[in-house]
């Protein structure tokens, strides 16, 4: 049995799909698993990563969406750690044993995540040669639930987590792909400690195509957030408080971001009603009416 299980959930991912893998193959901790999920691709994914062998093993299904890959990725391990990795980014080498020492440490941490590159395929040779410590992020190590209700910090391709951990939460939920990973860190979040390593251990791939470069047509992040503190409330379970002023800022943000993107270069009458809303809301009227004049700009200079 391997100790730990890396996840690769993949549709037609043949582009990438060998750099990423790639990457997972050569880590310096040598006892793992790789299930790739192909989840219904009509390209060579299933065969690509056939082709690396072992450690790496295919487990087809018919589309049924990242979420649920996950979730059966998972089901056909048996691993001590379950680690998740996009089919489109890349990691450091030392990633999985920097992490295995972090959890290590903290016998009462559930999960650990990492920071991480924001990456456009520029070459990035020196990056996989530098070395990398188990060195924590304090402010994103223990009891984080009132971090992460502002912001999802934790990017799925940067978990290790335990299996103990996965046992008590449960799988991801399947409602809406960009917004699964963020629900379960969450929950996660208020069941067990989590820590985050300080340094980058993973290339976030950018790419048009991406799921989160979408427009939704309803704002799944807030009201995605709504919901969590809902359940959740508004403290950690140690009862740290969540930043009630942080917490405007981001609903703002994020209400804003869901009307520029759609008056720029989406449905622009719903963009147009969510910047009335938010005028009508208050505060930050200035910066709401500077914002909907640039998207509105961007909208004409891109049909121009």
């Amino acid at each position: 049995m391997p100790r730990v299980s890396i996840i690769v959930p993949a549709y037609n991912a043949e582009r990438y799909l060998k750099q990423t893998l790639g990457s997972a193959v050569v880590q310096t901790f040598r006892d793992i698993d790789i299930i790739v999920i192909d989840d219904g691709s009509s390209d060579a994914t299933g065969c690509i990563a056939e082709s690396f062998g072992h450690p790496v093993r295919v487990v087809r299904q018919p589309n049924a969406g990242m979420s649920a890959s996950r979730n059966r990725g998972i089901a056909s391990s048996d691993s001590e750690y379950i680690a998740l990795l996009d089919s489109d980014d890349v990691w450091h080498p030392q990633k999985i044993q920097r992490q295995l020492e972090a959890l290590a440490q903290r016998p009462d941490a559930g999960l650990c995540f990492t920071g991480f590159v924001w990456w456009h395929g520029e070459d990035l040779s020196h990056w996989f040669n530098e070395a990398r410590s188990d060195a924590k992020d304090p402010r994103f190590c223990g009891w984080i639930y009132h971090e992460l209700i502002l912001d999802n910090w934790a990017l799925p391709s940067s978990w290790l987590m335990r299996r103990s951990m996965w046992d008590q939460t449960g799988p991801f939920l399947c409602d809406n792909q960009q917004t699964d990973d963020w629900e379960y860190v969450v929950r996660a979040s208020c069941q067990v400690p989590l820590i985050k390593l300080r340094e980058d251990f993973v290339l976030y791939r950018q790419v048009s195509s991406s799921l989160s470069k979408r427009i939704p047509t309803s704002n799944v992040g807030e009201l995605m957030r709504e919901s969590l503190l809902g359940r959740f409330g508004l403290a950690s379970p140690d009862g740290t408080p969540v930043d009630r002023r942080a917490l405007r800022r981001q609903r703002y943000k994020g209400w804003r971001n869901f009307a520029d993107a759609h008056c720029a270069r989406g449905d622009y009458k719903l963009g147009l009603r969510t910047f009335g809303q938010l005028l009508a809301d208050g505060p930050n009227r200035t910066q709401t009416i500077l914002s909907l004049a640039m998207a509105s700009r961007r909208r004409l200079l891109s049909r121009s």
